[in-house]
């Protein structure tokens, strides 16, 4: 119960982390998405239900922060979500190498639906000026991928440990 209560305070901090400071650290245009490695490792670690709230929350908060169109990054990062926890149950999916390949893929095929999206809203093509730009941020958010994860697994084991030593009668 505990993890859902603390869920919206952690996801805000790690996507105001996220926009502020890697952003600025990388001038905003390579810069890793770190709310989508997150959810990526929701799909390979954590239950649906667990793993899909915390996708939702942050695609709802990430949907609040940007001005992109609204309900877009709860629905690609819900389809993210989807696919990895697919992946998942067929893949054995202990390596890193294979992390970060899927991150690789997922954050390519999230920039895809930003160039879709943008052709069938607005008629306008914008996959030739976001190629290169969107090619080196997936590659950033993949070599970034083994080190969140091992910082996701040491928080979630926390607050499981802190989660197991409260009392029943709460």
């Amino acid at each position: 119960m505990i993890y859902y209560l603390l869920l919206p305070v952690f996801s805000l901090l790690l996507l105001t982390i996220q926009i502020g400071v890697f952003d600025t650290l990388f001038f905003g245009k390579i810069a890793p998405e770190i709310s989508l490695i997150l959810v990526v490792y929701a799909g390979f670690f954590m239950s649906i239900m667990r793993g899909g709230t915390l996708s939702a929350l942050l695609g709802f908060f990430m949907d609040s922060m940007t001005g992109v169109e609204p309900g877009f990054f709860l629905l690609s990062y819900a389809l993210v979500f989807l696919i990895c926890k697919v992946v998942a149950f067929n893949v054995y999916v202990e390596g890193r190498i294979f992390a970060l390949g899927l991150t690789f893929a997922c954050t390519l095929l999230e920039k895809l639906l930003i160039v879709l999206m943008y052709e069938a809203l607005y008629g306008m093509n914008v996959f030739s000026d976001m190629v290169t730009v969107s090619f080196m941020q997936a590659v950033m958010t993949a070599l970034f991928t083994p080190v969140f994860f091992g910082l996701f697994l040491r928080l979630e084991v926390l607050l499981n440990v802190w989660e197991s030593r409260l009392p029943d009668r709460l």
